[in-house]
């Protein structure tokens, strides 16, 4: 992996993606890292992972995996007004004690004067690393209760995206109202159609 110090800690929007590479296209499960290259691949593009420094075994796999459902389970829990599955917390937190080390570097600027910059720098297993990264976003929005409020799943039952509700109502039910949303508003006229509740015209395309 490279050295901490010039990667940032990753964002809530990456931690998503990484939930989100096990998916349902129009129902059907797809998982994205369904080999130890794949998830290799996706850790060094979203999380700055080398993957030389890891070898492809399954058990590498295995883990990237476990987290990935146990960050799903603590977010759905959070959409459903549960409790989530315990194994689910041990394991965020079994992956959170391996986050990189904040320390504090010096130097001095052209004029002599100290300088300060932050650090960051770890040690230990490379996949560990990555997916701490990625379970400290999720862990901080947990604990927010501004943020948690706005943990989301797609309503579409097809889809399940799991997505940051940013609007400005707080009260966003698709991952994509222009996929999701349209789909479920068109889905509902049919029904009415049907129904005899309203004519056969096109439906509605308001948000």
């Amino acid at each position: 992996m490279p050295d901490p110090a010039s990667s940032p800690t990753l964002d809530l929007t990456t931690t998503i993606e990484f939930m989100n590479t096990a998916e349902l296209d129009h129902g059907i499960s797809v998982d994205h890292l369904d080999s130890t290259r794949a998830a290799l691949d996706w850790l060094q593009a979203w999380a700055d992972l080398d993957p030389a420094d890891v070898s492809g075994s399954a058990p590498v796999l295995a883990r990237v995996v476990r987290a990935r459902a146990a960050f799903r389970e603590l977010w759905v829990a959070v959409v459903e007004h549960r409790r989530p599955d315990e194994g689910a917390v041990r394991e965020i937190n079994r992956v959170l004690r391996h986050r990189t080390q904040l320390e504090v570097e010096t130097g001095v600027d052209d004029r002599g004067l100290a300088v300060y910059r932050l650090s960051r720098r770890f040690a230990g297993d490379p996949v560990d690393c990555a997916l701490a990264e990625l379970a400290e976003p999720l862990a901080q929005a947990l604990g927010s209760p501004e943020s948690i409020d706005r943990i989301r799943t797609c309503a579409n039952d097809e889809c399940r995206w799991v997505f940051f509700d940013g609007s400005r109502t707080h009260r966003k039910r698709w991952c994509d109202m222009a996929s999701c949303g349209n789909r479920a508003k068109a889905a509902r006229h049919r029904a009415r159609a049907r129904a005899g509740e309203t004519a056969p015209e096109s439906p509605p395309n308001d948000a």
